[in-house]
């Protein structure tokens, strides 16, 4: 009777794992021909200035959602839509030093030698700031903090 190869074996379970992996979560970079049409139409009528698009497909709470990613106003955005065109979020690039004060003293806190990197704020559909998150660096540890408004550090990703 012949054994199977281990490293044959081995190998293809991690490609099945890999693969798995890649299907269940992640955003997907689409073309927008694969965007559906009410996003489209949803977005273009909010921001009919925009430049530089680029679109992904991803998941959120169970449910397919499309991000829009483009520059408006010389502003990075990216806006987050269900399949039916219904805008969930926005976000939008700030400079670091016009963070509000509650989020950078929490971040001098939690990290008190790190420099901000990047920041963004997170809108709900009116405009209301719901969170921001910040790309720090802490010595040689990039990190990316999310905190709601009120700068309660919500999620720490290591980037």
């Amino acid at each position: 009777m012949n054994n199977p190869n281990p490293l044959l074996i081995s190998t293809l379970l991690g490609l099945a794992v890999l693969s798995t992996g890649a299907i269940a979560g992640g955003e997907k970079k689409v073309t927008e021909q694969q965007v559906p049409k009410p996003v489209l139409e949803a977005f273009h009528k909010a921001y009919p200035q925009a430049q530089d698009l680029k679109y992904e497909k991803d998941s959120k709470a169970g449910k397919t959602v499309y991000e829009v990613e483009f520059k408006d106003q010389g502003i990075e955005r990216e806006a987050t839509y269900t399949a039916e065109g219904t805008l969930l979020e926005t976000e939008e690039d700030i400079k670091p030093d016009s963070l509000p004060a509650s989020i950078t003293e929490s971040l001098k806190k939690a990290h008190p030698h790190a420099t901000v990197e990047e920041a963004e704020k997170v809108m709900k559909p009116d405009g209301t700031v719901s969170s921001y998150e910040v790309e720090i660096k802490d010595g040689k540890k990039e990190l990316e903090i999310h905190l709601d408004a009120a700068g309660k550090i919500l999620k720490t990703e290591t980037e």
